[in-house]
């Protein structure tokens, strides 16, 4: 599930720049808190990468976007243009170019496009997440930054031209570029203030004696504190159903409801596993066309009467609809705007080349359509099921659902709990459906969950269960295998095949290149080995 971004924003920003002149066409600005509630900008010839300034370019360009393509390829009408180009950033560190990005076609707002009004680019944000600027700006730390910036002055050039990608690509000539001196010097941090946080009563769990490394603890929670690893919000960790770690980062707390983003379609599976074992749905074998009739949607076929749940919740179902991919027909982006979630899944073509369980896509159309059979098969609904059977028995009190137009629980993710209430999910799998002596979800969907179901694509090791991932980390030369909910920004449920270990980690860096790779790395060098 991924974040939605919305022009408001951007029309703020307009506001808070509105008192400047444009005598520079490309110019580099912070954004700084005034009484805590106010911002104001200036234009900056220095930064300091580290701090916790919002980092901003602006663009005031001569033309619009739109004037500038039509140059490189007037034989285009205009609404082809935008299917094709955008802009293209160059970055030079002391003169080298070190990074290069076509911006997707898809990027900006079109009345941005159209007209040359100045266009605001954050590439550092503290409170805007998920634009395709600042997932710009992390590419280029990600592949150059890191490695070549740092106490040391470095002057960074960016340089902005137009591509168009008709008959082979073709670019502008250099339409802007700025310059400024850039360090990363995170800021001192005493190593006393980066001790374990005692946990406070009223956990819900036992506390656990088991040894840590507080050596390790105190290195994670300053790599945190200097923003190494980034917009990390929480971490707990159980062992042997005990809590042994419990802390919080960037004003989030043990109250705090937390949007895991996709995390929670694991949760749209374990629902599935009990309804069927009220006998609300007969098996997880059952076809599309048992649910609805599929005459009345568009693009009908014997092949999609044929999907099965579990193909659906395993994401092999053959749809035209995967999210990785932009331009599918059934990517996430699209169905958001739609006023019907479920018919905009059942209007959906079947794609030519895939066969139903064959071949695994990332849908989460598909996984809504998961949750509305549930909805429409258990008396009362899902929500009020989902509160007696699976909220209620794991003590989970606090909870906020993403919801479709009709205000129903979204299925494939955005449910919201605190932390700990994570952990205690991720507990519930760890001893097999059982919590607290208590069984809640049967022993046998747990081990069909976490079953090797689908193959994942070659560039993601390990397989797929029923929406539940898995993966191996390597710890002191030994693999751990384990299986996990994950969701856009890094969030984690991590539970481990062979150690009584669960680790839940929250994040809000939604939308970034980093935000999956750093909770692999806190898990495998310093959580793992702080356990082991």
């Amino acid at each position: 599930m991924k974040p939605k971004i919305f022009a408001v924003a951007f029309l703020f920003s307009l506001q808070l720049f509105a008192s400047h002149t444009w005598a520079q066409k490309l110019s580099f600005y912070d954004f700084r808190p005034l009484r805590d509630s106010i911002q104001t900008s200036r234009a900056i010839t220095s930064f300091n990468i580290s701090t916790d300034r919002d980092f901003y370019l602006l663009l005031s360009p001569a033309a619009s976007l739109q004037s500038e393509l039509a140059k490189l390829t007037p034989e285009l009408k205009p609404d082809e243009l935008f299917t094709k180009g955008n802009y293209s950033f160059d970055f030079l560190v002391d003169g080298l170019k070190v990074y290069s990005e076509n911006l997707h076609p898809g990027a900006i707002l079109l009345e941005d496009k159209l007209t040359k009004r100045p266009l605001d680019i954050a590439l550092i944000s503290n409170n805007r997440s998920g634009l395709w600027s600042i997932n710009l700006w992390e590419r280029f730390m990600s592949k150059s930054g890191y490695r070549l910036l740092g106490k040391q002055p470095k002057v960074l050039e960016i340089q902005i031209r137009t591509y168009i990608d008709h008959n082979g690509l073709r670019y502008g000539e250099v339409l802007n570029q700025a310059k400024l001196s850039v360090t990363r010097i995170p800021k001192t941090i005493d190593p006393q203030t980066m001790l374990p946080e005692p946990i406070a009563a009223g956990s819900g769990f036992e506390l656990s004696k088991a040894n840590l490394d507080q050596r390790l603890i105190i290195e994670l929670n300053t790599k945190i504190a200097e923003q190494t690893y980034r917009k990390i919000n929480g971490i707990v960790v159980l062992k042997k159903g005990e809590l042994l770690l419990e802390q919080y980062y960037n004003k989030e707390n043990r109250e705090s409801l937390h949007d895991p983003r996709s995390v929670s379609k694991s949760i749209t599976s374990t629902l599935t596993g009990m309804a069927i074992k009220d006998g609300y749905i007969s098996s997880e074998n059952q076809v599309l066309k048992e649910f609805y009739n599929l005459h009345q949607y568009a693009a009908y076929s014997e092949k999609k009467d044929s999907v099965k749940l579990v193909d659906l919740l395993s994401m092999s179902a053959a749809f035209e609809g995967n999210d990785e991919v932009d331009t599918s027909l059934g990517n996430e982006e699209n169905m958001y705007p739609t006023a019907d979630y479920t018919k905009f899944t059942l209007d959906l073509p079947m794609s030519a080349t895939r066969e139903n369980g064959k071949s695994w896509a990332y849908f989460t159309a598909g996984t809504n359509l998961v949750m509305d059979i549930l909805d429409k098969r258990i008396p009362g609904g899902i929500e009020a099921y989902a509160q007696s059977k699976l909220f209620a028995p794991l003590g989970i009190e606090k909870f906020e659902w993403a919801r479709t137009p009709q205000g129903k629980p979204f299925g494939g993710g955005g449910l919201k709990l605190r932390a700990l209430d994570f952990a205690k999910y991720g507990q519930l799998y760890l001893d097999n459906g059982v919590f607290k002596g208590k069984r809640i979800l049967e022993k046998s969907w747990v081990k069909k969950s976490l079953s090797p179901l689908q193959v994942l694509p070659a560039d993601r090791p390990g397989f797929y269960g029923l929406l539940f991932w898995n993966k191996t980390f390597l710890v002191n030369g030994k693999n751990h295998e384990v299986y996990y909910c994950s969701g856009n920004g890094g969030n984690k449920i991590y539970i481990f095949k062979d150690l009584p270990i669960v680790v839940v980690i929250t994040s809000s860096a939604y939308g970034t290149a980093f935000g999956h790779l750093q909770a692999d790395e806190i898990v495998e060098k310093y959580l793992l080995p702080s356990l082991l």
